[in-house]
């Protein structure tokens, strides 16, 4: 017994204190270590991080489950681009809408924008062309009408003219051989083009006929007929062209000297001296657009906006203004405004403030009517306005 007792502690070393407290240190932070991976092995894949929520301190975001969410919208958002471009792929070729470089459809963006500018684009052109259609559909007159409308100021000179050009081009020589008042006709307007008198080319045309050469003559005046009819038609262009330049002309001469007199006025209403600012800002407003017009791409400014708005309220202000006598004009054509109707309204105003604020000092005292009391106003104001006028 003896000896199996000592085999059974065999082996075993007596340890001092210190070495004990090392011993039972180690054993501690193997298990704080242990208890760390468990921990980690115990939640799931991925980081956390601590987030500020409502719940308070100890809210976390698993960032590797956001970047799971970036990287499946980044995927959507390709996926959106590549249906997109095969939806207008499949328009293009269906005809739907067209493109100006069909072969560089995949250098488009894949979007609901470029099938709306495509669409748009298609629906402008289709425009032109049911528009080109409709004038090669349309009688010859008509076109010829629409082609020399602009050169025209009156509408009925251009359809007389479009009549007369589209008559020589259809006449033929057989039309005017088998008919002797066509003939008639035809020569009767060559010679008042040449300035006859109705009776002189009367007396011609029988002449004329008395030698059987009138259907020669009048075959022989359709090609000069025509050219004088293209002659007053290029003509007709060429001074509507020239008088529209000249009135641009004119405007831009008015507003380059409207602009340079705003420069040198002192004033505009005796009195009420300008400084560059208020010369600048009175420019600025003539020359700034504050509104575009969709349909005609016209612009307005300020003035001229407010007077589209409301044309009737606009009139009425315009002459009550004149009433007042703010366009009152002088001798010499020159805009004189009067104010003084609004400085009347403006001082009477002043006359019962300061009534008042008097009164209200005096009404300690007593002694002061209220006739001594505008009598003192008064004063003052006329006072104020001498010192003004100096």
């Amino acid at each position: 017994m003896s000896e199996e007792k000592e085999d059974l502690f065999e082996g075993l070393q007596i340890m001092s204190p210190e070495e004990l407290n090392a011993v039972v240190e180690s054993d501690e932070n193997s298990e704080e270590e242990g208890e760390e991976k468990n921990k980690v092995k115990d939640t799931p894949e991925g980081v956390f991080t601590p987030v500020s929520s409502e719940e308070g301190e100890g809210s976390y975001e698993n960032t590797k489950n956001q970047s799971k969410e970036e990287g499946k919208t980044a995927t959507s958002n390709e996926r959106s681009e590549e249906i997109y471009k095969g939806l207008i792929k499949e328009l293009v070729e269906s005809n739907i809408i067209t493109a100006a470089e069909a072969d560089k459809l995949d250098e488009l963006e894949g979007s609901l924008d470029t099938i709306k500018e495509l669409m748009n684009k298609t629906v402008q052109t289709n425009f032109k062309a049911a528009e080109e259609q409709w004038k090669e559909n349309m009688p010859a007159a008509k076109k010829r009408f629409l082609e020399i409308e602009d050169a025209f100021d009156e509408t009925d000179q251009a359809i007389m003219m479009a009549q007369r050009l589209e008559f020589f081009d259809q006449v033929d020589e057989e039309k005017i051989k088998s008919d002797t008042k066509l003939q008639q006709e035809i020569y009767y307007d060559l010679l008042k083009s040449k300035n006859f008198t109705d009776d002189q080319a009367v007396e011609a045309i029988q002449d004329a006929m008395a030698v059987k050469n009138l259907e020669s003559k009048a075959l022989k005046a359709i090609p000069e007929l025509k050219n004088q009819a293209h002659a007053v038609v290029t003509q007709a262009k060429e001074y509507k062209a020239a008088k529209t330049k000249q009135q641009v002309d004119e405007q831009n001469k008015a507003f380059e000297s409207l602009i340079t007199n705003i420069d040198a006025r002192q004033s505009f209403v005796d009195g009420i001296s300008l400084n560059k600012i208020s010369k600048e800002k009175v420019k600025q407003n003539i020359l700034n657009p504050v509104y575009t017009d969709k349909k005609t791409g016209r612009e307005y400014n300020s003035l001229m906006y407010k007077q589209t708005r409301n044309p009737g309220e606009f009139e009425m202000l315009i002459n009550y203004y004149d009433t007042l006598g703010l366009f009152n004009l002088d001798k010499e054509g020159k805009f004189k405004p009067d104010i003084s109707k609004l400085k009347q309204v403006a001082k009477t105003k002043a006359i019962n403030d300061l009534d008042k604020i008097i009164a209200k000092e005096d009404r300690n005292v007593g002694r002061n009517t209220s006739v001594e009391t505008s009598e003192k106003t008064g004063n003052i104001l006329d006072m104020l306005e001498r010192s003004m006028k100096k």
